[in-house]
């Protein structure tokens, strides 16, 4: 007995329980009533009682963990429904072509087609990066497009994501006229307290435009910390950014961090080595959430987006700038949640089923293999166990079709058991002791087991990647299979075999030669 491999068995077993945890954790210790404060829109949240507070931060830490979620089909989700904001569409083709409406009458069902498949094509992008959610966005009648989110918990987060423009503009902050600014119309932050007020004692210059300053408080509801003046015009936008992560400031706050293409990079650097000493705000869709001074010029075309935000609310903004800012606002025609399409009823025979199968398979393998029957139900048992604990890790969705990869997935550990075992039969068959047919057995069904799931390994990682929906969840869910079900099959068979002939000095086992 390797004890190399009882060390690994025991180390995997155990990251594969803090991994599963959380999932256990959520459905079937928290409360029903607890999951329904993730429902609530931020700006409810500061409303509740502290102690209210306390469970929804801890439901939503929990939530934000490895929690294993389940598709629209088995547990439900939210529904929405969008089209492009026909006011917003018309002002942005007028911008196009200079203002000319017969010309913008002419292209408008055109450019509305276009803009439709854009919309598509950022969104897919944008809820891709929320981890393998599989949702279904579909163009609808005329302009309408729906989105089905499985298993999302909070209606106002999907909300946020979906319909968001995503739009980064670098502004430089009118320091000039913010100094002039009489002390009463300015708050203890000093920003303008009052707009209207603010506007009537004051006239800006035309290029100026006055927008909200925002701070994320601990629920990551954006609060308004008052107005400042900013010149119109951006020095820069988010079609220069080359790419967005989280990250962490030094007093490891998180931050959205960015990289920006060759030419925004030498356009951020002259703008910075020109302007020391001015603030250049950082707008996110019309509200600024930060208007650092310029202390020196930045080169390299890399920096960071702070204003005290939630890790959550990161999280979003780096899916959103990495998929790229919507030419035109989404309008929500109606956003609802669904329940299960299977429905309860249908769910609980599913799983019983699934039970009753499983559990013949066993005893099928028990009854043939004897003492090897009983090691393939263990490591059965560690590869749905482990299955689940590495999609779980991923953040994985399970829909019905992932269960068909996890199905898949044990028939091909139950063929790797039954190709080693018949090895170890044909070794015995040829006069073999059991400690060598076991040796040259496993030995030669090596080589089998490694071909047949490598080849599954690259087929469903090419799935996985570039499938979209259903398909990605199929691939998902049997390329993480696929890999547990190669461990058991090395590992965990491998060590119980020699624990049950070395340790327990066995010279004879009871399988059918």
């Amino acid at each position: 007995m390797s004890w190399g491999r009882f060390i690994t068995i025991v180390v995997v077993l155990v990251i594969g329980g803090l991994l599963i945890w959380p999932t256990y954790e959520w459905y079937f210790v928290v409360p029903e009533s607890d999951k329904s404060l993730l429902s609530l829109p931020a700006e409810e949240v500061s409303k509740l009682s502290p102690e209210l507070k306390k469970k929804y931060m801890e439901v939503k830490q929990l939530r934000g963990s490895t929690v294993l979620g389940l598709g629209l089909d088995l547990r439900g989700g939210v529904y929405i429904t969008l089209e492009p904001d026909p006011v917003d569409m018309t002002n942005f083709l007028l911008e196009k072509y200079g203002g000319d409406m017969d010309k913008v009458n002419s292209k408008y069902d055109e450019e509305l087609e276009n803009q439709v498949n854009v919309i598509l094509e950022i969104l897919r992008n944008r809820l891709d990066q929320f981890g393998v959610s599989e949702p279904v966005i579909r163009k609808e009648s005329g302009s309408k497009i729906s989105v089905e989110l499985p298993g999302v918990s909070s209606p106002a987060q999907a909300r946020e994501a979906v319909s968001r423009a995503g739009r980064l503009e670098f502004k430089f902050v009118d320091d000039e006229l913010m100094k002039s600014v009489d002390r009463r119309f300015l708050n203890q932050y000093g920003y303008i307290n009052d707009v209207n007020e603010f506007l009537s004692n004051y006239t800006i210059p035309a290029d100026d435009e006055v927008l909200g300053y925002y701070e994320s408080d601990e629920y990551g509801v954006p609060v308004l910390k008052g107005f400042i003046v900013l010149k119109k015009e951006a020095v820069l936008d988010g079609s220069f950014l080359s790419d967005a992560r989280v990250g962490q400031d030094q007093f490891g706050r998180p931050v959205v961090e960015f990289s920006l293409t060759l030419e925004g990079a030498d356009i951020f650097a002259d703008v910075t080595k020109n302007n020391v000493g001015k603030r250049l705000a950082i707008v996110l869709d019309e509200k600024v959430r930060s208007a650092p001074v310029i202390q020196t010029e930045i080169l390299g075309g890399k920096g960071q987006i702070t204003g005290k935000f939630s890790q959550e609310e990161v999280n979003t903004l780096v899916s959103i700038l990495k998929s790229g800012a919507l030419n035109v606002k989404l309008k929500e025609l109606e956003v609802k949640a669904i329940g299960p399409s299977l429905g309860a009823d249908s769910i609980n025979l599913g799983t019983k089923a699934s039970l009753i199968g499983i559990l013949l398979v066993f005893a099928f393998a028990i009854f043939y293999y004897k003492t090897f029957g009983v090691i393939t139900t263990i490591s059965l048992t560690f590869n749905l166990f482990l299955t689940l604990a590495g999609l779980a890790m991923f953040r994985a969705t399970l829909t019905l079709p992932g269960i068909a990869g996890l199905a898949l997935t044990i028939g091909m550990a139950i063929d790797a058991n039954v190709l080693q075992f018949e090895r170890i039969k044909e070794e015995l068959r040829n006069g073999r002791d059991l400690i060598s047919a076991m040796k040259v057995g496993f030995d030669k069904a090596f080589i089998t087991i490694i071909d047949t799931h490598v080849t599954v390994i690259i087929s469903s990682f090419t799935l996985s990647q570039f499938g979209y929906g259903p398909i990605k969840g199929f691939g998902t869910t049997l390329l993480v299979g696929i890999i547990v079900s190669l461990f058991t099959s090395v590992f965990v068979v491998r060590f119980f075999a020699d624990f049950v002939v070395q340790k327990l000095k066995l010279r004879y086992l009871p399988v059918l030669v």
